[in-house]
């Protein structure tokens, strides 16, 4: 694998990364509905504002979040719904797959 290929997939593997967290997966759902002021999803979530923060910023440099300062206030929005529509394809698909399980073994 060249390096450019190498670079491409570590991209894609630090979006999974960035995806790896239940809150983080909260505060996408949260941001498809609109763009959110980090206090505003802290005060959604139930979680400090710095924990927020930090869960954001992570989603910022996956790329998954962008930011804008209005005055003091730091305004999030999502800019790849898509994830949201893999995420949802996955959990599907992973339920489906244990559906069928537990009928198999409800059938023995």
């Amino acid at each position: 694998m060249d390096e450019r290929t190498q670079r491409r997939y570590a991209l894609k593997a630090e979006m999974f990364k960035a995806l790896a967290h239940p809150m983080r997966i909260y505060l996408l759902d949260k941001l498809k509905e609109r763009p959110w002021c980090v206090c505003e999803l802290a005060a959604e979530a139930g979680i400090d504002k710095s924990v927020a923060s930090k869960h954001l910023s992570q989603l910022k440099a996956a790329g998954l979040v962008d930011d804008e300062k209005r005055g003091t206030l730091v305004v999030y929005r999502l800019v790849a719904p898509c994830v949201l529509d893999m995420a949802a394809c996955a959990e599907g698909t992973i339920l489906e797959n244990r559906r069928k399980k537990l009928d198999v073994v409800q059938a023995l």
